[in-house]
């Protein structure tokens, strides 16, 4: 079902799709992959995927066929198929049970991040377009900007040995597809959500950064919503939600 679409460099796959799916150009299964973003975007317009030309997985997926009870939700299908993936490549070093999910869409190895996750839904009025899915994973890159040095791993790292790109996004693809098949009901999937970030409840405090800049720090995981909101505790025992923040831990 997969049309893969590869080109050499772009400004950012995930802002080609977008806008391909906004004119009605793409359509579901559209995968747009690009050796080198030269603006990769993150979860803001402030944040950038920094690569290597030719060494990470920096890719894009169109759909618009999603189950009604997902098409909210296809931010955590898709990280969870990022989990899958990686854990499954790691399996035979002994090392997957230390990839973890950090809400709400980083997978992280050994508190690095590995992979980031970037899902936009397109709407035309009230009536649902699709939804563009943008997955980063750090495969064969050996360095990073010293900005993110100590908070960034790849593959390689963990592997010792590069693998083939191809392999990582053919098993990404297969399993996203047994995914959205698998969850049946919302239930389910927020019920897999809440097991993943169970071990946030050993963080002894992080802080949040909301889209506009503000920012709130002490905070302690309290778990999530059924719609995968943030709850947290603040350094005053409150409870306070929220829906759509960057993480940091301290």
């Amino acid at each position: 079902m997969w049309n893969i679409q590869t080109f050499t460099s772009l400004p950012s796959t995930q802002t080609l799709a977008r806008e391909t799916l906004s004119r009605g150009v793409a359509g579901h299964g559209d995968v747009f992959i690009s050796e080198h973003q030269t603006e990769g975007r993150g979860r803001y317009d402030d944040r950038t995927w920094h690569d290597e030309s030719g060494k990470n997985l920096l890719m894009s997926v169109v759909l618009t066929e999603i189950p009604n009870h997902l098409q909210d939700k296809m931010q955590f299908i898709t990280a969870l198929s990022v989990l899958a993936s990686i854990r499954s490549i790691l399996a035979n070093e002994s090392s997957s049970d230390r990839v973890t999910l950090k809400w709400t869409n980083d997978i992280l190895f050994d508190g690095k991040k590995i992979s980031g996750v970037l899902c936009e839904a397109i709407w035309s009025g009230a009536s649902f377009k699709g939804v563009v899915l943008g997955i980063g994973i750090n495969i064969n890159q050996e360095n990073f900007t010293e900005s993110i040095s100590e908070k960034a791993i790849a593959l390689l790292n963990v592997l010792r040995y590069a693998i083939p790109i191809e392999k990582v996004r053919d098993m990404f693809l297969e399993i996203l597809q047994n995914t959205i098949s698998y969850y049946s009901s919302s239930v389910m999937l927020m019920d897999d959500l809440r097991n993943e970030l169970e071990w946030m409840r050993s963080i002894e405090k992080f802080s949040l950064t909301e889209s506009d800049g503000t920012k709130a720090e002490g905070l302690r995981y309290d778990g999530i919503s059924n719609d995968g909101a943030l709850r947290v505790i603040t350094t005053d025992g409150d409870t306070k939600i929220y829906q759509n923040a960057t993480l940091h831990i301290l």
